[in-house]
């Protein structure tokens, strides 16, 4: 039985991130939202530019479709609970 790993990079339109504390508080919900699910891990970028957000997920799981399904469901969940775009997304098996 292996661990499968999945590392979810993603860079965001925020329009409300014009500080670092902005920037904490327009990706509260993530924060809130990775800390009640045990599978996932948040990493965010240092603030470097205005109504701009960068950070990096990573699911883990025994089961690979379960784990991409996760990070899925994730993709989806951010789109409908985060006020903001997606720029640019890279996911990838570690």
């Amino acid at each position: 039985m292996g661990v499968h790993v999945r590392l979810v990079q993603i860079e965001m339109y925020l329009p409300q991130a014009t500080s670092s504390s902005e920037l904490q508080k327009a990706l509260g919900a993530l924060k809130r939202h990775c800390k009640s699910q045990h599978q996932l891990a948040l990493a965010m970028e240092p603030f470097r530019e205005q109504e701009r957000g960068g950070f990096s997920l990573v699911v883990t799981g025994i089961d690979k479709p379960t784990v991409e399904h996760e990070s899925d469901q994730l993709m989806s969940w951010l789109e409908s609970n985060i006020a903001g775009q997606v720029l640019a997304s890279n996911v990838t098996w570690l």
